[in-house]
């Protein structure tokens, strides 16, 4: 039970106690050490409840825990130790906490991702910090709101390079982003309260870039509508000095169309091959000249993945487009795309 009045000390053989709220510190831990630690100050801190809800908080406290350091023993073994610090310790009890008092399996799966992470990071430093805050944040979120944060994070803070193709294109939406969307909603609301815990903030003066636009902007080559051999001809030179430059075009197979995902990666190319300014600087200008307009992109998105409809929609009217994220709300974002896709992220890109 927590509490300011009555300050209790416990241990065993090899720790040390701290007085405070009542934290173990064990040294050179074992697994099942680990899991005694972490209910010992599960059932040392959490608040006193009647018989039959205690049970069942208890229970849950036990289950993320198990689910934790489960996954910690699978993916990164070393970190069990970092249990034996009171900082590992007291991010737990919080991750118990929040699991105990509602039993979400989302959440669940939120906070055990956070937590993994958090054990892995053994130094104080800003990612420690907000994996800490985003822990009692999680905790106060719905699954919509946390599907919110992974689309903006997702749209306005990532881009795929792996997208080389309109099946690679095709099946990235269907597995990252489609996911994310059926529980999203128009409710201002939603990022009011996002706003409040601490994972954004609204942008007063205009918005994000429209989806058509970040899809052009971040990948391209996609989306080039295609010339023919006479222009490139005309405006550049012989197709056959540049063989491995040229591709047919996506979508239009009797066109061309430049084999760069985008005109910094073609640059690179072309002066790796010792190709001239001037005959680069035409690359770019065709390039460029060639690409679907953000209608056109809009439509084939939506004619391609028709459920991507509802997130043009969103993105128009609610506040979705409207929101910035902050570190918590980066870690969440990450912790909640890791939990549906399995694929886990650098946090360190976006946290420095």
């Amino acid at each position: 039970m927590i509490s300011d009045q009555v300050q209790k000390q416990q241990g065993g053989d090899s720790s040390t106690n701290l007085q405070g709220q009542t934290i173990v510190i064990n040294q050179g831990i074992t697994y099942s050490d680990a899991k005694e630690i972490a209910l010992d100050v599960y059932k040392a801190n959490f608040l006193q409840l009647s018989h039959d809800t205690a049970e069942v908080a208890k229970s849950r406290a036990e289950e993320i825990t198990d689910v934790f350091l489960e996954r910690l023993k699978n993916e990164n073994e070393v970190a069990v130790s970092e249990m034996s610090k009171p900082g590992m310790q007291a991010a737990l009890f919080e991750a118990q906490k929040q699991y105990a008092k509602t039993g979400d399996k989302n959440l669940e799966g939120l906070l055990v991702d956070i937590l993994v992470e958090r054990a892995s990071t053994q130094d104080r430093n800003i990612h420690q910090i907000v994996l800490d805050e985003s822990l009692a944040a999680g905790g106060k979120l719905t699954t919509e709101q946390m599907d919110a944060l992974t689309v903006n994070f997702l749209l306005s803070k990532t881009k795929n390079h792996t997208l080389v193709s309109l099946v690679a294109l095709n099946r990235y939406i269907d597995e990252e982003i489609v996911p994310f969307l059926p529980e999203l909603s128009e409710s201002s609301s939603c990022y009011e309260h996002l706003e409040y815990v601490g994972c954004g903030s609204h942008i007063h003066v205009g918005n994000l870039h429209p989806i058509e636009k970040i899809f052009r902007l971040q990948y391209p080559g996609l989306f080039s509508k295609g010339f023919d051999q006479n222009r490139f001809e005309t405006e550049i030179g012989p197709v056959s000095n540049y063989p491995d430059r040229l591709m047919p075009c996506f979508h239009d197979s009797t066109k061309l169309q430049i084999n760069a995902l985008d005109v910094e990666v073609m640059k690179g190319t072309l002066d790796a091959l010792g190709v001239s300014e001037e005959i680069t600087n035409k690359f770019a200008s065709l390039y460029n000249s060639t690409l679907m307009s953000e209608k056109e992109i809009k439509e084939y998105l939506i004619g391609a993945r028709p459920a991507l409809e509802k997130l043009f929609i969103l993105w128009e009217k609610s506040s979705i487009s409207k929101f910035v994220l902050t570190t918590v709300g980066i870690a969440i974002a990450q912790a909640n795309y890791r939990r549906r896709t399995g694929r886990k992220l650098d946090m360190s890109i976006w946290i420095k």
